[in-house]
Protein backbone atom coordinates (compact mmCIF):
# COMPACT_ATOMS: atom_id res chain seq x y z
CA UNK A 1 0.00 0.00 0.00
CA UNK A 2 1.41 3.94 -0.74
CA UNK A 3 1.79 6.54 1.52
CA UNK A 4 -1.17 8.09 -0.64
CA UNK A 5 -3.44 5.03 -0.35
CA UNK A 6 -3.03 5.20 3.45
CA UNK A 7 -3.56 8.99 4.02
CA UNK A 8 -6.56 8.66 1.58
CA UNK A 9 -7.63 5.64 3.47
CA UNK A 10 -7.38 7.62 6.97
CA UNK A 11 -9.05 10.60 6.37
CA UNK A 12 -12.47 8.85 5.54
CA UNK A 13 -11.45 6.37 8.86
CA UNK A 14 -9.77 7.22 12.19
CA UNK A 15 -8.78 10.83 12.79
CA UNK A 16 -5.91 11.50 15.64
CA UNK A 17 -6.93 14.70 18.39
CA UNK A 18 -3.78 15.48 19.00
CA UNK A 19 -4.35 17.24 22.40
CA UNK A 20 -6.53 14.05 23.21
CA UNK A 21 -3.41 12.04 22.41
CA UNK A 22 -0.97 13.66 24.90
CA UNK A 23 -4.05 13.70 27.85
CA UNK A 24 -4.53 10.36 26.94
CA UNK A 25 -0.50 8.98 26.75
CA UNK A 26 1.53 11.71 28.30
CA UNK A 27 2.20 9.38 31.82
CA UNK A 28 2.91 6.38 29.28
CA UNK A 29 5.42 8.06 27.01
CA UNK A 30 7.09 9.44 30.16
CA UNK A 31 7.37 6.90 32.24
CA UNK A 32 8.92 4.66 29.48
CA UNK A 33 11.30 7.44 28.51
CA UNK A 34 12.53 7.69 32.39
CA UNK A 35 12.54 4.12 32.38
CA UNK A 36 15.36 3.86 29.62
CA UNK A 37 17.43 7.44 30.51
CA UNK A 38 16.84 7.60 34.05
CA UNK A 39 17.01 11.38 33.84
CA UNK A 40 14.29 13.52 33.80
CA UNK A 41 15.42 16.29 31.78
CA UNK A 42 16.33 13.63 28.78
CA UNK A 43 12.92 12.58 29.41
CA UNK A 44 11.19 15.48 28.72
CA UNK A 45 13.29 15.93 25.68
CA UNK A 46 12.52 12.21 24.63
CA UNK A 47 8.87 12.83 25.11
CA UNK A 48 8.66 16.22 23.38
CA UNK A 49 10.07 14.57 19.96
CA UNK A 50 7.70 11.52 20.48
CA UNK A 51 4.46 14.05 19.97
CA UNK A 52 6.58 15.79 17.38
CA UNK A 53 6.86 12.65 15.52
CA UNK A 54 3.06 11.80 16.10
CA UNK A 55 1.90 15.47 14.64
CA UNK A 56 4.27 14.86 11.59
CA UNK A 57 2.76 11.17 11.13
CA UNK A 58 -0.76 11.18 13.00
CA UNK A 59 -2.30 10.94 9.39
CA UNK A 60 -1.01 7.61 9.22
CA UNK A 61 -2.22 6.09 12.66
CA UNK A 62 -5.63 3.83 11.97
CA UNK A 63 -7.00 3.35 14.96
CA UNK A 64 -6.69 3.89 18.73
CA UNK A 65 -4.73 0.74 19.50
CA UNK A 66 -2.33 1.39 16.79
CA UNK A 67 -1.88 4.81 18.22
CA UNK A 68 -0.62 3.33 21.84
CA UNK A 69 1.16 0.86 19.98
CA UNK A 70 2.65 3.35 17.81
CA UNK A 71 3.84 5.63 20.45
CA UNK A 72 5.09 3.22 22.92
CA UNK A 73 7.23 2.17 19.60
CA UNK A 74 8.45 5.63 19.04
CA UNK A 75 9.18 6.25 22.59
CA UNK A 76 11.39 3.84 22.90
CA UNK A 77 13.07 4.05 19.67
CA UNK A 78 13.94 7.80 21.20
CA UNK A 79 15.09 6.51 23.81
CA UNK A 80 17.06 3.91 22.46
CA UNK A 81 18.84 6.38 19.87
CA UNK A 82 19.38 9.05 23.11
CA UNK A 83 21.16 6.28 25.06
CA UNK A 84 23.40 5.27 22.21
CA UNK A 85 24.14 8.45 20.83
CA UNK A 86 27.63 10.40 21.17
CA UNK A 87 26.02 13.26 22.84
CA UNK A 88 25.04 10.94 25.87
CA UNK A 89 28.31 9.32 26.07
CA UNK A 90 30.33 12.73 25.78
CA UNK A 91 28.27 14.39 28.23
CA UNK A 92 26.75 14.10 31.95
CA UNK A 93 23.60 15.38 33.08
CA UNK A 94 22.75 16.98 35.90
CA UNK A 95 19.49 16.35 36.72
CA UNK A 96 20.51 13.80 39.66
CA UNK A 97 16.92 13.40 41.15
CA UNK A 98 14.07 11.85 39.48
CA UNK A 99 10.80 14.53 39.67
CA UNK A 100 7.21 13.70 38.47
CA UNK A 101 7.71 9.91 38.93
CA UNK A 102 4.65 7.80 38.47
CA UNK A 103 2.37 8.29 42.10
CA UNK A 104 1.23 4.92 43.50
CA UNK A 105 -0.89 5.07 46.28
CA UNK A 106 0.48 1.76 48.02
CA UNK A 107 4.08 2.23 48.65
CA UNK A 108 5.37 -1.26 47.62
CA UNK A 109 4.70 -0.66 43.94
CA UNK A 110 6.54 2.48 43.86
CA UNK A 111 9.72 0.44 45.51
CA UNK A 112 8.39 -2.66 42.85
CA UNK A 113 8.42 0.38 40.26
CA UNK A 114 11.76 1.71 41.05
CA UNK A 115 13.48 -2.16 41.07
CA UNK A 116 12.14 -2.77 37.33
CA UNK A 117 13.63 0.86 36.76
CA UNK A 118 17.16 -0.74 38.05
CA UNK A 119 17.05 -3.69 35.49
CA UNK A 120 18.34 -4.39 32.41
CA UNK A 121 16.69 -2.61 29.58
CA UNK A 122 16.07 -6.41 28.09
CA UNK A 123 13.87 -7.27 31.14
CA UNK A 124 12.36 -3.59 32.14
CA UNK A 125 10.55 -2.82 28.97
CA UNK A 126 8.38 -6.51 28.67
CA UNK A 127 7.87 -6.06 32.04
CA UNK A 128 6.91 -2.52 32.49
CA UNK A 129 4.61 -3.17 29.05
CA UNK A 130 3.10 -6.08 30.46
CA UNK A 131 2.11 -5.27 34.02
CA UNK A 132 2.07 -1.75 33.87
CA UNK A 133 0.11 -1.22 30.56
CA UNK A 134 -1.45 -4.16 30.07
CA UNK A 135 0.33 -5.15 26.69
CA UNK A 136 -0.12 -9.29 25.71
CA UNK A 137 3.37 -11.30 24.83
CA UNK A 138 2.34 -10.96 21.22
CA UNK A 139 1.95 -6.95 21.42
CA UNK A 140 5.11 -6.45 23.20
CA UNK A 141 6.87 -8.62 20.93
CA UNK A 142 5.87 -6.20 17.77
CA UNK A 143 6.60 -2.77 19.38
CA UNK A 144 10.14 -3.98 20.46
CA UNK A 145 10.56 -6.23 17.29
CA UNK A 146 11.73 -9.50 19.11
CA UNK A 147 10.05 -12.95 18.81
CA UNK A 148 7.48 -13.60 21.14
CA UNK A 149 10.05 -16.90 22.82
CA UNK A 150 12.42 -13.93 23.68
CA UNK A 151 10.19 -11.63 25.28
CA UNK A 152 8.09 -14.47 27.39
CA UNK A 153 12.21 -15.37 28.32
CA UNK A 154 12.91 -11.65 28.88
CA UNK A 155 9.86 -11.43 31.00
CA UNK A 156 10.42 -14.69 32.84
CA UNK A 157 13.99 -14.17 33.58
CA UNK A 158 13.29 -10.45 34.87
CA UNK A 159 10.62 -12.05 37.38
CA UNK A 160 13.23 -14.34 38.65
CA UNK A 161 15.67 -11.11 38.57
CA UNK A 162 13.02 -9.39 41.04
CA UNK A 163 12.35 -12.03 42.99
CA UNK A 164 16.12 -11.94 43.79
CA UNK A 165 16.06 -8.37 44.44
CA UNK A 166 13.19 -8.60 46.82
CA UNK A 167 14.63 -11.64 48.78
CA UNK A 168 18.32 -9.48 48.87
CA UNK A 169 15.89 -6.51 50.45
CA UNK A 170 14.60 -8.56 53.01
Amino acid sequence: MKKNEILQMNTAGYSVDLDKAVDDYADMVYRIAVSYVKNTTEAQDIFQNTFLKLTRYKDTIESEEHLRAWLIRVAVNCAKSFVTSTWNKTTEGLDLERINEPVFEMEEHSELYEMILALDDKYKMPLYLYYYEGYSVKEIAEMLGEKENTIKSNLSRGRKKLKEDMERKM
